[in-house]
Formats: C-alpha cells, structure tokens, sequence
C-alpha cells in the first residue's frame, strides 16, 4: 500500500484543482476526503479529512459567505480544542476538525 499512496496524492491533487474552478467548498471536502481515505486507516479518516477540506475550501471564498466561514471555522477550532482536551483526545485534531465543521456551519447559515 505504502507504494501506491504518492500516486495516489498526485492524482488527488490534479483532480482537486479542476473542482476548485467550481466551488471551493466541495473541492476541497472532496480532495480532503481523498487524503484521508489514501492516508488513514478507516471511513473515520475519510469523513474527518472531508470536513477539513471543506470547511477550509469555505474559508478561502471571497465577500461574506467566506467571512462568514471564517468566523464560524475560528469558533469551531475553539470549541473542537476544548472538547478534545476535555475527552483526553488530541487537541490539535479536535480543532482542526471544529474549524471545519464551523466553517461549514457559517457558509451555511450566512
């Protein structure tokens, strides 16, 4: 499996940047998804990498929608740290997921 994963980043990342032209939002989930199905071990991985990748693809949109995401990405990060730290998780991946989520959760809701 260990030879198969660059190719498969390669191919994540040339397809990823044709679905940037279309909206940032499920380009990134779908190239975050990729990574994490390539790079981890479960539907977990895949579901976390998703999250990840959309909520930054939100984050990275122009006028309100994107300060919208932004502010919802920096009160997710808050939240997912603090409960991973409560939980005795990694706090890092619990805001790097919180910011997703949020930043979702702002796009949306804008």
């Amino acid at each position: 499996m260990k030879k198969y994963i660059p190719g498969l980043l390669i191919l994540t990342f040339a397809f990823s940047g044709n679905v940037f032209a279309i909206d940032k939002t499920s380009g990134g989930a779908l190239a975050g998804a990729a990574i994490g199905a390539v790079t981890g071990k479960s539907v977990k991985s895949t579901v976390g990498g998703a999250v990840i990748g959309g909520g930054t693809g939100a984050m990275f949109k122009s006028g309100d929608t994107g300060k919208a995401a932004r502010k919802g990405g920096a009160i997710g990060a808050a939240v997912g740290g603090v409960a991973a730290a409560a939980t005795g998780q990694s706090v890092l991946k619990g805001a790097a997921v919180g910011a997703g989520g949020g930043a979702l959760v702002g796009e949306a809701t804008h």
